[in-house]
């Protein structure tokens, strides 16, 4: 039985009347009857996640081990309290970082909330990183994002080269790649020289909702790391996700290893069968369990291509007018399977893969982050906010990328991308 599993079997063995939160008492009704006896909280025996040292350090021992990192620790507040635990772990207010601008929201929030001052990296590159570090040099620390929201995997170990060569540290949110180390491959960023890393386990993992892992080679970081975690975290984190996390280890120590390359077989399979049909999936640097489909390619609308999969029996990701996202794990069905195949034998396409516009150009930073995020601010329609300066973050989906950035002025070319990819309103510093 996995560390925690045990210790708060152990606690229910006791019988004991429960004077503690909450306040349902192991009692609940209905959907939850069967579970809310193990939704406990912080009592003798089942340890504390920003204390522990006993239950669930030895599960982040466990999970340090499987990964192959330094040490790590665990999360039930998702990949996002792990990147504002990351940040804050490695850089002091004031100081500059690089970051892709494909980076999640939670990044952005944390970097404006704690005064540390981005340097953007329109590509993911080693080139792109060794010419930030030309033009920026004293730079700690680089923030990537691999494998990204469609499935391509930044050139993580040339990456890491590059950020060490420089003295920095490379920091990735990894959120939807926890599975990489257990295909034939070992995809995994710490495994391709990452100092710290974000994991979702439970985007691609049997895990509930919130399980998360950070990840650090240099288990010094540790403590700092667990302070930081604690500054953004709540302090009453939920049992059930981290009982979800821990019982995840069993699974990891025995069936992923064979689980993980039989599903990047099936997933090669489909993808070469959506090729076929002309639907031009995302190939190359992708990650192997995702299947991301050109749905412009299909001459439908992101309406029609998602009512067309829900027809199959098939409920996706993601749609946009772009691509259409699918994520599988092994805990996909045979009859799940079968429905996509079906899926794209039905669905022709044109073999043209989709088009993004994306912008090539950092707009001008007006006013801090930070004073941006706090400032009095007004929403007006995005065709009137050409010269305003932003004062919310807007990263629509596509592309995935951030169009403005608070504090940054919108100009004509933003306003045309914002509008291309239905922002039609914006908030703006009054």
């Amino acid at each position: 039985m996995t560390p925690l599993t045990q210790a708060v079997g152990d606690y229910l063995e006791k019988g004991l009347a429960r004077f503690h939160m909450p306040g349902h008492k192991g009692r609940a009704e209905g959907l939850f009857a069967q579970i809310s006896e193990y939704d406990v909280t912080e009592v003798k025996g089942t340890d504390s996640l920003y204390e522990c040292g006993e239950a669930i350090r030895e599960t982040e021992r466990q999970y340090a081990s499987i990964y192959g990192s330094g040490d790590c620790l665990l999360s039930a507040g998702g990949s996002t309290l792990c990147i504002q635990a990351m940040l804050a772990a490695v850089l002091r207010p004031g100081e500059e970082f690089l970051i892709g601008r494909n980076c999640h929201s939670s990044a952005v929030h944390a970097a404006a909330l704690c005064g540390f001052e981005p340097v953007w990296l329109m590509e993911q590159t080693p080139e792109a990183l060794e010419h930030a570090f030309l033009r920026h040099p004293g730079i700690r620390a680089a923030y990537l994002t691999s494998p990204d929201y469609f499935g391509r995997l930044a050139d993580l170990a040339a990456c890491s080269k590059i950020c060490h060569a420089h003295g920095a540290l490379l920091l990735v949110d990894n959120a939807h790649g926890a599975h990489l180390p257990f295909f034939e491959d070992n995809l995994h960023p710490m495994h391709l020289g990452a100092d710290l890393c974000a994991d979702s386990l439970h985007k691609t993992l049997p895990v509930l909702t919130g399980g998360a892992l950070l990840h650090l080679a240099d288990p010094s970081l540790y403590e700092t790391a667990k302070r930081r975690m604690r500054l953004f975290g709540s302090t009453s984190p939920s049992y059930l996700i981290m009982l979800s996390a821990d019982g995840c280890l069993a699974y990891l120590e025995t069936k992923a290893r064979s689980d993980f390359p039989a599903l990047a077989a099936r997933m090669k399979t489909l993808r070469a069968l959506a090729e076929e049909a002309g639907l031009a999936p995302l190939t190359g640097d992708v990650e192997p369990a995702r299947l991301t489909l050109s749905v412009s390619a299909s001459g439908l609308t992101a309406e029609q291509f998602g009512a067309r999969l829900r027809q199959s029996g098939i409920e996706p990701e993601y749609v946009n007018p772009a691509w259409a996202v699918l994520m599988a794990s092994p805990l996909n069905t045979e009859e799940d399977f079968s429905r996509l195949e079906a899926f794209l034998r039905s669905t022709p396409g044109s073999g043209i893969p989709a088009e993004e516009a994306l912008p090539d150009f950092v707009p001008e930073q007006k006013v801090p982050m930070r004073e941006a995020l706090f400032a009095q601010s007004e929403e007006i329609p995005t065709e009137e906010a050409e010269g305003r300066v932003a004062a919310s973050l807007n990263i629509p989906c596509p592309p995935c990328i951030a169009l403005s950035v608070p504090g940054e002025t919108i100009g004509a070319e933003t306003v045309r991308l914002l509008l291309r990819y239905g922002v039609g309103r914006i908030h703006v510093i009054r």
